[in-house]
């Protein structure tokens, strides 16, 4: 059984791999494109007219990808950036692994969306070196054109009906970095003025001839049923037409979002629960569970020398105990889905992440053939991981069959969306770290209790990577450090699990760069140079599954402490922070946080971030990854989850609180060059926030914090 991470690289890489080919004669869908169309594989088509549509594989929520990726295709294609059409594919047999997430979308994509264009380069160059009766040698492309001898010049478009017809090469070379035109360069986000002018389609945006709406009851506590309801109530508000009991609750019918949400509620004051055995989790509990474990038996994740036999001999040992709650991915746009039922088939638009396990799954809940479901994805306002889950659209599909056919489009308000997230688990670290006579390093332990976000997403199984799955961001320390031991202690929970941005790296790299800070400061060192001398001059380096390049994190660290002044004198109640990252030894981050703490005030300044993510195929997307995931990582700062009998007790923005613009830092970021293939960069920045933030806090007040959120520990 493979890890999250795992199936999103494979499914990713193998889906992207399997288009080139297709498509080699000029045989267009109905009504998709006229006929001559030059469409050599599934990424790509031109027209007759020389517009060039480029098919993203991935799913578009905010991170950029419709504008990355249609840029690795449109460089080695030498494409006119102005005539192109970016659309979004559909799962089916064309697009068989769409799952965005893990912030793998550009590095599982790059090499074929390369080899895409540089295929369709040669065979466009083929077609005007054989009218023109030269060598293709003799050819070059430029700007949507094959420039000949002799000035001779022809666009794409008029070539396309020949290039169809021209033989695939097995190997189309490849552009060298320093020939890119478009790769490299700050790029505005393709969609950026159909989304700010309202005019881009998102999953809410949804409307379809006939169209009713639908808002579902759920139990609040998990799992639980309805066991008695009055519909009449819930009938008595204009607009709505129905009410179906569906697998989730009850379906109130409207035809208005507005009256499906009043008629639920006029609903849920008439209906009792049968609430089961949950009803007795809640956090206390949980925690109590989790501390047990800490000293019980638990799964390897790491051994390195003999930790145990290290902290027994160690002049001194140092311990602590860090604490991070359950999170919501509260998304901007809710979860919602449209579905349409008929007596030969279905149809459905839902912003997923994960649209070809949503189709399988909603195709096998209304007893379809999955060629019988048509799946449509729109843009996303806001994934997290949390649309990698299916149990949203699913629930449409049944919706609309229970309905009785025709689109329905179902809603999730802020409550359902906090209530019913697939949430990320809370977790309890103990950390020790054994001291020698000399102030040296030479032990580390990190046990992690809690609930198993990867047995709760393979449906209850236990997986063999489980344990490294669990300990990401804790397993993979990357200082030399004689002896490690890192484990993790399951604790059952009957809450559904699902990953977060970041996924345990957040909370696990919370604690370990925290607890560093706390080895540094007892033995009166320098936070930077610390961790500079722990880090040594190693190259690469293998833990577990992982391979970091220790000499790539080392730099982005002496990057981003040079560029905040580390060092520098501040004034009192404002201190500087700072913490590091291999994120999955692909993706170096480090941030330097400035802040102060003002009467019990935390006022976070600056935070300063430098970056190693490989090529840099859009900076200025990159950048926003930045600032965004950042912004994402402070949100976690003032957040939690909390439970009692069974539901959560935060219902909304007002008590999951989230950074509102008032609070944004500034944010530097530094990109440094660098020759290797990309690498991801929508989750690397945000686990490194969280504790570059609080170490800052301690430089400022003494004050160490250990226990998120942070509530009133300030005061």
């Amino acid at each position: 059984m493979t890890s999250r991470r795992e199936f999103l690289k494979v499914t990713g890489a193998a889906g992207t791999g399997l288009m080139l080919g297709l498509y080699l004669e000029a045989k267009p869908r109905p009504g998709e494109m006229p006929p001559a169309a030059f469409q050599p594989n599934a990424f790509l088509a031109i027209r007759p007219d020389g517009t060039a549509r480029i098919t993203v594989p991935k799913a578009e929520m905010g991170q950029g990808v419709r504008t990355a990726l249609p840029l690795a295709l449109a460089e080695e294609l030498d494409l006119d950036w102005a005539k192109i059409e970016v659309v979004n594919a559909q799962p089916g047999p064309d697009f068989k692994a769409m799952q965005t997430g893990g912030s793998t979308s550009v590095s599982t994509t790059w090499d074929a969306l390369r080899r895409a264009g540089a295929t369709a380069r040669e065979m466009l160059k083929a077609a005007a070196a054989a009218q023109w009766k030269v060598s293709p040698a003799q050819c070059r492309t430029e700007q949507g054109f094959v420039l000949g001898p002799d000035g001779r010049k022809l666009g794409y478009g008029a070539l396309a009906e020949a290039a169809a017809k021209q033989p695939v090469p097995k190997e189309a070379p490849l552009k060298k970095p320093a020939d890119y035109r478009l790769v490299g360069k700050r790029t505005p986000r393709f969609d950026g003025p159909a989304i700010v002018t309202g005019k881009a389609i998102f999953g809410l945006d949804v409307r379809r001839p006939g169209q009713r709406f639908a808002a579902v009851l759920r139990c609040a506590v998990v799992g639980g049923q309805p066991k008695a309801w009055d519909e009449a109530k819930a009938k008595a508000v204009k607009g709505v037409k129905a009410v179906v009991k569906v697998p989730t609750g009850l379906a109130v019918i409207a035809d208005s979002t507005w009256a499906a949400f009043k008629g639920r509620d006029a609903l849920a004051a008439t209906t009792a629960w049968e609430e089961g055995a949950a009803r007795a989790f809640n956090s206390a509990g949980l925690e109590a569970k989790m501390r047990t474990a800490l000293t019980g038996p638990a799964d390897d994740a790491r051994r390195e020398g003999d930790a145990g036999k290290a902290l027994k001999a160690a002049a001194k040992v140092l311990e602590a105990e860090y604490s991070f709650p359950y999170q919501a991915h509260a998304t901007v746009e809710p979860m919602n889905a449209t579905a349409a039922v008929s007596a030969t088939g279905a149809e459905m638009w839902v912003g997923s992440q994960s649209a070809n396990r949503a189709h399988e799954r909603a195709a096998a809940a209304l007893g379809l053939k999955p060629e019988q479901l048509k799946v449509t994805v729109p843009l996303i306002g806001g994934g997290f991981g949390r649309r990698l889950g299916t149990d949203f659209s699913t629930e449409a599909a049944q919706v609309a069959k229970a309905a009785g056919g025709g689109p329905v489009q179902v809603v999730w308000d802020r409550e359902d969306d906090l209530r019913h997230d697939l949430h990320h688990p809370a977790t309890l670290h103990h950390l020790r770290a054994g001291l020698d006579a000399a102030g040296t390093l030479t032990a580390w332990a990190h046990r992690i209790a809690g609930p198993a976000v990867l047995r709760s997403w393979i449906g209850g199984q236990k997986a063999p990577s489980q344990a490294a799955t669990e300990t990401n961001g804790a397993y993979d320390i990357p200082y030399a450090i004689p002896a490690i031991a890192v484990d993790f202690a399951e604790v059952d929970a009957p809450t559904p699990l699902g990953w977060w941005r970041g996924i345990q790296v957040v909370p696990n790299v919370f604690a370990r760069e925290c607890f560093l800070d706390e080895v540094a400061h007892t033995l009166g060192r320098d936070p930077l140079q610390f961790r500079l001398d722990l880090l040594s001059d190693r190259g690469k380096v293998k833990f577990g599954r992982d391979e970091a390049d220790i000499r790539r994190l080392k730099k982005v660290l002496e990057v981003a402490a040079a560029k905040a002044g580390w060092g520098r004198k501040l004034p009192a109640g404002h201190g500087l922070g700072l913490a590091c990252h291999a994120y999955d030894g692909r993706t170096y981050a480090a941030e330097v946080a400035e802040v102060s703490v003002l009467k019990g005030q935390l006022k976070i300044h600056k935070v300063t971030c430098a970056v190693d993510c490989g090529l840099a195929v859009n900076p200025a997307g990159l950048e926003a990854q930045v600032e965004g995931g950042i912004a994402f990582g402070l949100s976690a700062l003032f957040s939690q989850i909390t439970w009692e009998k069974g539901s959560t007790v935060q219902t909304g923005y007002h008590d999951f609180p989230v950074l509102r613009m008032a609070d944004m830092p500034l944010i530097e970021t530094h990109v440094i060059p660098s020759p290797e293939a990309p690498s991801g960069m929508g989750e690397p920045p945000v686990p490194v926030a969280i504790p570059a933030v609080l170490n800052a806090v301690f430089a400022a007040t003494g004050k160490r914090i250990r226990k998120l959120p942070l509530d009133q520990q300030l005061a």
